[in-house]
């Protein structure tokens, strides 16, 4: 019989868990600017993907369900790269344009061009205001 487990994020106090706290979704208003967050996250996305960043460093600003995606394919693309005997090679990454458009209170849906030599992807972002800071619900690079 196989036991099959799954990783948790890390909490480093227990009174950090949104377990112990529950959550309490916040306006947009009172949270600021999205763009700064949503280039970061972009970047932070391709960066983790492409095994030059680790998953912990934007851990804070992502939903469980997305950490534990992203999680996976970071690990599926760092066994692809050990097979095929490639380096994790820096991309030469450039933010471009961010639009952002949001669908009700407390919820911004966000579109991030990055750019890299000879290619330029969209990063589709949907972030959720609650406790207090955004949070990436679903993230999508295309």
């Amino acid at each position: 019989m196989n036991a099959v487990t799954s990783a948790t994020r890390k909490v480093s106090k227990p009174l950090d868990s949104d377990d112990y706290f529950g959550i309490e979704f916040v306006n947009s208003d009172e949270l600021g600017d999205p763009r700064p967050i949503l280039a970061f996250l972009a970047q932070s996305v391709i960066e983790t993907l492409a095994g030059i960043r680790d998953i912990e460093q934007c851990a804070r600003w992502l939903s469980d369900g997305v950490y534990q995606q992203l999680r996976q394919k970071s690990l599926a693309s760092s066994r692809s790269r050990a097979e095929s005997s490639v380096k994790a090679m820096r991309p030469n990454l450039v933010v471009g344009k961010i639009s952002v458009f949001s669908p009700r209170p407390g919820v911004i849906e966000g579109v991030v061009i990055v750019h890299n030599i000879g290619r330029a992807r969209a990063v589709a972002i949907r972030l959720e205001g609650y406790n207090n800071r955004w949070r990436a619900r679903s993230v999508a690079v295309l």
